[in-house]
């Protein structure tokens, strides 16, 4: 072990594919893929509901949040579980996630009525007759403005 850095040497032996002797490259890179499941669950969103998210975003903050992190744990959770069985390595784990993403993008979109409700915009409420009359004068068109007979 002479002129081992000190890298090498907080690593045990008996485990040589692991980091830190606790969790295999695999695991962490799974672990990893987890971290951002976030990320990918609102760039599903994204393809889904299009320039609309910011809107959900605005108006349901905590909702939009949940649904990206479900969103995401789903995407990361079917491509591990995908490749798997095939023992693939994390190359298609990505591709994998890639190829989900825009599968869960498209599913959104089927379901965007459900998420974005159409809504009016508010109107201001209408303006008075004296108020009209007092823009009117405001403005210097005071011939416009007849006076009420009483």
């Amino acid at each position: 072990m002479q002129g081992a850095g000190l890298k090498e040497s907080l690593i045990p032996e008996k485990w040589p594919n692991t980091v830190g002797g606790i969790l295999t490259t695999l695991q962490a890179f799974y672990l990893l893929l987890f971290a951002g499941s976030l990320a990918f669950g609102l760039e599903a969103m994204l393809l889904g509901l299009g320039g609309r998210l910011p809107l959900l975003y605005g108006r349901r903050r905590w909702a939009t949040l949940g649904w990206a992190l479900g969103c995401g744990c789903a995407i990361i959770g079917l491509s591990i579980v995908t490749a798997a069985p095939f023992g693939l390595g994390p190359l298609y784990v990505c591709a994998l996630v890639l190829g989900y993403t825009f599968l869960a993008g498209g599913v959104i979109r089927r379901f965007k009525a459900r998420f974005i409700k159409p809504s009016l915009p508010r109107l201001p409420p209408p303006a008075s007759e004296v108020e009209i009359r007092r823009m009117l004068r405001k403005r210097g068109l005071r011939a416009l403005v007849k006076k009420k007979k009483r």
